[in-house]
């Protein structure tokens, strides 16, 4: 049977999904907790990745390598770059990319990819899933910014913003990405808004963390719900 790995940087990114979860057991592999089990007949494996770019590659090689994977989801919150792009509205990967990375360097070293593009049907996937969880015009495609620093400040915010347009920003997409890339694993990121990545960020980020990972979480729980895995590819059911 095909795995579907989904992974969070918080553990309250992913209590939602472990409490709909049957008969999980956990398993630790390089200090992260991954938890196997199954959510709606498909057989998932769930983990915190914990904050930023280098623990995020670790997990997804370890999700890949450890578990054998066939399609990686992450969940999570980001901060908004775009001001049409609200707090708790959803973003869905059309890319990912790194912003602390230069583009020359991204295109002349390997693997010499300037963005990683997520998988085609399972950003439908994620689109169906969030017109039918969320408010009309409250979900968004575009491209997602990952970099080791938390984004709060209008400058470094406008320079992303300018540099890459994207719909929002965090510190991990663009690292799974990456290794579900160099893996040939479809991926997609799915981020709820926390912040508009500005000074009041820090205090957005605390008020509505809890709300907008619930809420991510939940267009994961609708798409696993209307998925069925069979030989070689995702099949809605």
């Amino acid at each position: 049977m095909k795995k579907i790995g989904i992974m969070g940087a918080l553990q309250v990114e992913i209590d939602i999904l472990l409490e709909k979860m049957d008969a999980h057991e956990k398993r630790t592999v390089a200090g992260f907790p991954f938890y196997c089990g199954k959510l709606y007949g498909n057989e998932v494996i769930i983990t915190c990745c914990g904050v930023g770019k280098v623990n995020a590659a670790a997990c997804t090689q370890a999700l890949i390598d450890k578990f054998g994977v066939n399609y990686i989801i992450n969940t999570g919150i980001a901060g908004s770059i775009r001001s049409e792009i609200r707090v708790c509205d959803v973003v869905i990967s059309s890319d990912v990319t790194h912003h602390d990375v230069r583009k020359d360097q991204m295109t002349s070293l390997f693997p010499f990819q300037e963005v990683f593009q997520a998988n085609g049907e399972l950003i439908q996937m994620a689109k169906e899933a969030c017109m039918s969880t969320l408010e009309k015009n409250k979900h968004h495609i575009g491209r997602i910014v990952s970099g080791e620093a938390f984004v709060s400040t209008t400058q470094l915010k406008n320079d992303i913003k300018e540099a890459y347009q994207p719909a929002c920003v965090e510190m991990e997409g663009s690292a799974i990405g990456h290794v579900a890339f160099l893996n040939d694993v479809p991926f997609v990121v799915i981020r709820s808004i926390s912040d508009n990545a500005d000074e009041e960020a820090e205090m957005s980020f605390e008020a509505f963390e809890e709300i907008a990972a619930h809420q991510s979480a939940g267009v994961v729980l609708e798409m696993v719900k209307q998925m069925n895995l069979s030989e070689g590819y995702v099949k809605r059911s």
